[in-house]
């Protein structure tokens, strides 16, 4: 069971006693404070990787936010409160389950375990499905390969589990009637049960009411009849994507301390770092050490006006398309299109309501990641491509030199060619994502993993010596070997090829790249499905 920081329990301990406040007295003024922090938990859920308590606290959050009317509203009836009492209630239980003393004892012992354990990070995934259901074998079999712990459980039953498991997916018996109401009533069933625990349903009718019915009892995702089995596999995946993304960074331009008080309260919440400076003068020095993902802007200071920085700003490439929004008490509709023609991409005007203003702010955050994202990523896999693997690279260089250690891995599938040959470009696609989803199931958040080029990758490990990147890249070369890749005519298994160099043999990035390529050539002349030292004998390695 993933474990939540002491300052998140502090967070539901605070929105408890703001609810209890407000169902004392029925003040609009303690409903709003009770609504900001609900939004505040909300945010930091989500950081914390627990998209299931994530999503019952937003849905507290959409109904207090129902009642957000006027004060006259208030205090709510006595059935909404006991509603959202009942769904605060749920949520702080499985908060506290999530750090109980076992767990905590457990995390503890964990940095006492041996090496493996720093990356083989095994996850547990509930299937729900007849005991001889082919597709629940075959899902066993495929999530072992990355790392998954899979428990399976028949619709009757309600599985004891000593960790909540991070998905369960739903195999119905009928694909004519999938979900009929039993099968709906044991969602609902397990949903009261494993509240954080993401819920995906195959084979649902592409019918609005099906899905519809199934998302009420507790459905996270809906998989139509037509899938494949790499589709669940990729969307559990991603649901456990292990690199964690950046807090959220915002500059503010605002000359104001009370302004800058009240924007700083408000992305705090919702757990965005903030950086304020009282003069437009220093911002381009700011945003250069700083790296914001968006400028909250005053439209009018003493030295020229929001709209004038703005216009500055975009002349620099690097900032061209970096979110800049404008707060201003400005009203007049004609200025406020102004300044977003020239520039802007958000007016507010002040003073902004803070669930507004942090949900604005994230939403362009999250935009502009996204369109950064799709610069940076190689489109089949998810991996870095190969210009930021560079990037990264050399980034990683500068924190490990001159006394750390740091290994580079060049991989390249062998035979690939003959596999798309011999199989088709989508079998060949699928190997490649294979190997993409097995890299990230088993390294680190620091490590490097990117795609370099077709069938060949590049991987990073941070703090590692050369011996133990052998020994750990050569337990993913033999489990990736393993693996059955399905075609039309039944399963295909694929192998790759190694070459490691490291950190202080080598200490730039391109004589990383280049001796651990060499080491890759010689892998592959000598047989292949093997790893080689850069600069050393080949490493004798089982299959």
């Amino acid at each position: 069971m993933q474990t939540v920081p002491h300052s998140l329990i502090a967070l539901a301990e605070t929105l408890e006693l703001r609810w209890q406040s407000y169902r004392a007295s029925g003040d609009f003024d303690h409903f709003i404070e009770f609504t900001l922090s609900l939004n505040g938990l909300t945010e930091r859920l989500g950081q914390q990787n627990l998209p299931g308590l994530a999503r019952a606290c937003e849905e507290l959050e959409n109904r207090a936010l129902a009642q957000f009317n006027d004060g006259a509203a208030h205090p709510v009836t006595s059935e909404n409160a006991d509603g959202i009492s009942q769904q605060l209630n749920t949520i702080l239980r499985v908060l506290q389950r999530h750090e109980t003393p076992a767990v905590i004892a457990k995390r503890q012992s964990d940095t006492e375990e041996d090496e493996r354990d720093q990356w083989v990070r095994q996850r547990n995934v509930l299937i729900i499905s007849r005991p001889d259901h082919p597709w629940s074998a075959a899902l066993v079999e495929q999530l072992s390969f990355y790392g998954f712990k899979a428990h399976t459980a028949s619709w009757d039953d309600t599985p004891q589990m000593d960790e909540e498991p991070l998905a369960a997916v739903f195999i119905p018996d009928r694909e004519d009637s999938p979900y009929l109401p039993p099968a709906i009533a044991a969602i609902q069933r397990l949903k009261a049960v494993f509240v954080t625990s993401y819920f995906y349903c195959l084979s649902v009718p592409s019918s609005l009411e099906a899905i519809v019915g199934l998302q009420r009892a507790g459905a996270n995702v809906c998989i139509p009849a037509e899938f494949k089995l790499s589709d669940i596999l990729s969307r559990i995946l991603d649901l456990v994507e292990s690199r964690e993304q950046e807090t959220h960074r915002v500059l503010i331009v605002e000359d104001s301390k009370t302004a800058v008080a009240h924007i700083q309260r408000a992305l705090d919440r919702h757990g965005i770092d903030s950086r304020a400076i009282n003069t437009p003068l220093a911002l381009l020095q700011v945003t250069s050490e700083y790296r914001p993902h968006a400028i909250l802007m005053d439209m009018y200071m003493p030295f020229c006006t929001g709209v004038e920085v703005t216009r500055a700003l975009r002349q620099i490439p690097e900032y061209h398309s970096l979110p800049v929004i404008y707060l201003s008490g400005e009203t007049d509709i004609a200025q406020q299109v102004e300044a977003l023609r020239l520039g802007g991409d958000q007016f507010l005007t002040k003073p902004a309501n803070p669930i507004i203003l942090g949900s604005v702010v994230k939403t362009k955050i999250e935009r502009y990641r996204d369109m950064l994202r799709s610069g940076r990523h190689d489109s089949l896999t998810g991996l870095l491509n190969h210009s930021a693997s560079k990037e990264q690279l050399e980034q990683m260089l500068r924190r490990t030199l001159p006394a750390g250690h740091l290994s580079v891995a060049m991989i390249d599938i062998d035979r690939f060619k003959l596999i798309n040959d011999n199989y088709g470009h989508p079998v060949g696609d699928q190997v490649i994502r294979s190997l993409a989803w097995l890299l990230r199931g088993r390294l680190r958040n620091t490590d490097l993993i990117g795609r370099y080029g077709g069938e060949e990758f590049i991987v990073a490990l941070n703090g590692v010596e050369l011996g133990q990147a052998i020994t750990l890249l050569d337990r993913i070369r033999h489990d990736f070997s393993q693996l059955p890749h399905a075609h039309s005519r039944g399963a295909v298994r694929a192998s790759f090829s190694c070459g490691v160099a490291s950190v202080p043999s080598y200490l730039t990035g391109g004589s990383l790249i280049e001796a651990a390529d060499e080491a890759l050539l010689q892998a592959k002349r000598e047989g292949r499905n093997q790893i080689i030292a850069a600069g050393r004998k080949r490493q004798e390695l089982s299959v």
